[in-house]
């Protein structure tokens, strides 16, 4: 199991690596900002195709114990059947450095039931930088243009947050989004929206 998921991660890099991908951030590194779905920093989350009658129960989360002290690693790869018959694939890789945190947590991703999101729990602050590598595979994106996808943290009240990452990368045939690297200094809910 270790070999496949090692396999499946160096494919992952690879792939968001290929030179004939539409890459429309080759290095994002934004700061911080807060914007609000108030005035001219709309945005609307990106939906996730509705499931097949035969994956409407289904629910994608994982959970890890880790020790913060020692640090480690969380990992999703997880697909359903959308109502379309096609699939749509998620993969979420979440290192945890050694001292982020002290003692052990049960760190919990799970995937958002209506929208390319992902909540983390417990929610939490970080002493350092945990990185993540995500992609969706099989969203509908023919209608949305590349320029306006980003990928933020979501606050409680509906604002949301630019987060420092390293190249997004669209492709609106496969309705892939993706990017590596994302710096995360807490926990809650992130997910991919549509700037208008």
């Amino acid at each position: 199991m270790k070999y496949l998921t090692t396999i499946i991660f160096a494919l992952f890099i690879l792939i968001s690596c290929n030179d004939s991908s539409n890459i429309t951030d080759p290095i994002l590194n934004t700061t911080s900002q807060t914007l609000s779905k108030d005035g001219l920093n709309q945005y609307e989350l990106i939906p996730l195709p509705p499931k097949s009658p035969a994956w409407e129960d289904s629910i994608f989360t994982v959970s890890k114990v880790i020790n913060g002290n020692v640090g480690g690693v969380i990992q999703m790869s997880r697909y359903y059947i959308t109502a379309s018959g096609s699939p749509c694939h998620v993969y979420i890789y979440l290192s945890i450095p050694k001292n982020a945190f002290t003692g052990t947590k049960n760190i919990t991703m799970t995937l958002d039931d209506e929208f390319a999101a992902v909540h983390f729990y417990p929610e939490m602050v970080f002493a350092k930088e945990l990185r993540l590598f995500q992609s969706f595979e099989g969203l509908q994106l023919e209608n949305l243009p590349t320029g306006t996808i980003d990928f933020v943290f979501i606050h409680d009240d509906g604002s949301i947050e630019l987060i420092k990452k390293n190249g997004i990368q669209i492709v609106v045939p496969q309705g892939i989004v993706r990017f590596q690297n994302a710096k995360l200094l807490h926990f809650s809910r992130y997910g991919w929206i549509r700037k208008s």
